[in-house]
């Protein structure tokens, strides 16, 4: 109780005080993690106690696969729309090469640059779409455009995450079987929710606990479904996919919306601790912020990462909607950075032990991720400013 009343007093205080200042709570829940962790002042208790939080937020992943599966199912239909497919490709292949680049120039490896370049790639669709939100620009273009690269993304998101953890576990020629085996799964899922569909949907209309005990019984079941096949098959199928994908079959039935929208709070509940987690396990060496090189390659990292997605944004801008001016209001949109980007990283490495061997990747994904949550925000919440400025500095200079 006392190491729990530590997580949430601690994640409550510093997540009131980022909402005051209209900032992200994503790096205040890790900084808290930092803080009372192994890399700050270590005070939960005992191994078991950190076992458990990281369980936790284990959790909160699935549970926001889940929810972005669900979400997914209304937005994939887009995809047929004139554009959309290269609108995709070319945030991917612009900002995944470009963090790819930098991740080898700084002597990364091969696998620790990729792992950096997907985390670079992957937008948090967070901020992006509450940034849209708040600044009532739902209804113009470049809105459908940024939501359906958020939807482009956890597509490339799932792909990403078999291939990273195939490799990572030494399986590189059993990534096809992994790939095969994932899709068959996905398929499974679909079509027996679907044929299952008459038969659940009363009982989400009931209002005692046995919908919300349906729900955590299908994500949960799933999910170990698809660990015991990963360990009978000997590759490593991660849970989190399953999850999207049966969110996105749930969609489907009649009644679900109303059970949908009741666990988003434990969505939200151990998501938090989730991001306490991955903050308060890896023991951070953070005499590396002292170092030079470190320093330089942060900085690299944050000019590269937001030069691309202006860059991107513009290409899908003149394309889509024959604007420079709109295109570079995507990209302000689609500059900051969150979840996923750490979730990434905690599903490919794996907590404890495993991240010290990764400690300059994690270090840099970490201070990347804290900095241009902040100042991402900052860019989608003058999108449109920012957008014309560039615009006419572009005009002028041409």
């Amino acid at each position: 109780m006392v190491d729990l009343a530590i997580v949430t007093v601690s994640c409550l205080a510093l997540g009131l005080a980022s909402k005051y200042l209209r900032q992200a709570a994503i790096p205040a829940y890790i900084i808290a993690g930092i803080i009372f962790g192994k890399s700050g002042f270590n005070i939960i208790s005992t191994e078991a106690s950190y076992d458990f939080i990281h369980w936790l937020g284990n959790v909160g992943v699935i549970l926001l696969m889940f929810y972005i599966g669900y979400e997914f199912r209304f937005n994939f239909r887009g995809i047929k729309e004139q554009g959309r497919f290269f609108a995709g490709c070319t945030d991917f292949g612009v900002n995944f090469i470009a963090g790819f680049a930098l991740g080898l120039l700084i002597g990364l490896s091969l696998l620790e640059a990729f792992i950096l370049a997907s985390a670079v790639y992957i937008t948090s669709s967070a901020i992006a779409i509450s940034s849209l939100i708040e600044n009532k620009r739902l209804i113009y273009p470049e809105a459908e455009t940024v939501v359906w690269l958020m939807v482009f993304e956890d597509i490339i998101l799932t792909i990403l995450l078999v291939v990273l953890t195939s490799i990572k576990s030494g399986s590189i020629g059993k990534i096809p079987i992994c790939l095969v085996t994932t899709l068959l799964l996905i398929i499974f899922t679909l079509i027996l929710i679907r044929r299952l569909s008459n038969f659940i949907s009363p009982l989400f209309e009931r209002d005692d606990e046995i919908p919300i005990l349906l729900i955590f019984a299908l994500i949960f079941g799933f999910s170990a479904f698809a660990h015991l096949i990963g360990v009978l098959l000997h590759c490593h199928i991660p849970e989190v996919i399953v999850a999207f994908f049966l969110g996105s079959a749930v969609s489907g039935v009649k009644s679900s919306r109303k059970l949908f929208e009741a666990t988003i709070s434990f969505k939200h509940l151990f998501l938090t601790i989730f991001f306490f987690s991955f903050g308060m396990l890896p023991k951070f060496q953070f005499a590396t912020l002292t170092s030079v090189h470190f320093i330089l390659a942060l900085l690299a990292l944050l000019t590269i990462s937001i030069l691309a997605k202006f860059a991107s944004g513009a290409l899908i801008g003149k394309r889509l909607h024959g604007s420079l001016e709109t295109g570079l209001r995507v990209g302000a949109y689609t500059t900051p950075r969150g979840e996923f980007s750490i979730v990434l990283l905690a599903v490919v490495i794996g907590p404890g032990p495993e991240m010290r061997s990764y400690e300059l990747l994690v270090s840099l994904v970490v201070a990347y991720v804290i900095i241009l949550s902040i100042v991402g925000s900052s860019f989608a919440r003058h999108g449109d400013r920012i957008g014309r400025v560039i615009a006419q500095t572009i005009n002028k200079l041409i």
